[in-house]
């Protein structure tokens, strides 16, 4: 009678509370640390943006918000973690070009269509980065020297469907060079080995090797943008060299889908507030990174034009 009577208490609370309305549960959010997953190693540029939105962030929502590193597969371990989270608004996540290009180059089954879009943050072009003692000091130089020595050249890059693997790609295609693609989970590891001698070049985003730029251990031959960066004046663009490339990543964030409306948007209005507190400013101006705003529609429509970007670009790879 006991287990009967217990048997029965059980479900009829399990009946109450899947009763319960979401927006109850949304209406006392957040009541615990939320985590917030980046899908490349600690040290690169994603990781490190995100740490300084991390602080920030934490006091306008009143509790923790750590950044867990799920790097791996090009970035599908992060993106999948974070699908694959509970809808609760407690976790959420950095998204990058991989999670568009994956799926297109056959290298996961996971699309943007299957995580919410919060808002963008952050775009920056790429910088064609070698060591300060480099016998090179244009992009026509060291393009000159791997199209005499053709695929011996080591570039590292963000590996097959990474935006930086499409720059390397692009100057492969725009000079008749032809380098040694070395992937890498992030850029943090790339740059350890250029310094090390490792490989010979780095296509990351400026942001990132800009503070071995900064130190004299490596110089930038060209950034990747249709004007010179207001943190690089002196260094060219690929353009100004005769190579036409204008390509870069993007930052933004997103949660698993069908995560409440109410707590999406408490989401949205704290990373605005974040994105424009004076200290976040001055840690992307003083690291380089550039600030892209859009709200959680518009970065949905964002990402419908660069899948049909990178569609083109990738039919015209095979080719």
């Amino acid at each position: 009678m006991a287990i009967r009577f217990s048997f029965v208490f059980l479900m009829a609370t399990i009946l109450f509370i899947s009763c319960i309305p979401a927006n109850l549960f949304a209406s006392n959010w957040p009541e615990k640390p939320i985590n917030l997953i980046v899908a490349w190693a600690p040290g690169g540029g994603t990781d490190r943006v995100a740490r300084s939105l991390a602080n920030i962030l934490s006091e306008k929502l009143g509790v923790p918000v750590p950044v867990l590193n799920r790097p791996g597969a090009n970035g599908g371990v992060g993106h999948t973690t974070l699908a694959q989270a509970r809808p609760d608004g407690y976790t959420i996540g950095f998204i990058t070009p991989q999670l568009v290009t994956g799926p297109i180059l056959g290298l996961t089954t996971l699309t943007y269509k299957e995580l919410t879009t919060l808002t963008l943050i952050n775009n920056d072009p790429a910088a064609v980065t070698v060591k300060i003692d480099a016998p090179w000091n244009s992009l026509k130089e060291f393009i000159e020297h791997a199209r005499k020595n053709p695929s011996k050249v080591r570039i590292g890059n963000s590996g097959p469907g990474g935006t930086w693997h499409m720059v390397a790609v692009s100057l492969e295609r725009v000079s008749g060079a032809k380098f040694i693609h070395m992937p890498y989970p992030g850029a943090a590891p790339a740059i350890t080995d250029l310094l090390g001698r490792h490989i010979e070049a780095v296509t990351y985003s400026a942001a990132e090797v800009a503070p071995q730029v900064q130190s004299k251990l490596l110089k930038m031959l060209a950034v990747t943008a249709n004007e010179r960066m207001e943190n690089f004046p002196d260094v060219p663009t690929a353009k100004e060299q005769g190579y036409d490339l204008d390509l870069g990543t993007w930052r933004g964030l997103a949660v698993p889908n069908n995560t409440p409306t109410e707590i999406r948007g408490k989401l949205e209005k704290a990373i605005q507030e974040s994105i424009n507190d004076v200290r976040f400013k001055e840690f992307m101006e003083r690291e380089a990174f550039g600030i892209r705003f859009l709200n959680s529609g518009d970065f949905l429509k964002f990402l419908h034009v660069q899948e049909e970007a990178y569609r083109t670009f990738f039919k015209e790879y095979k080719k």
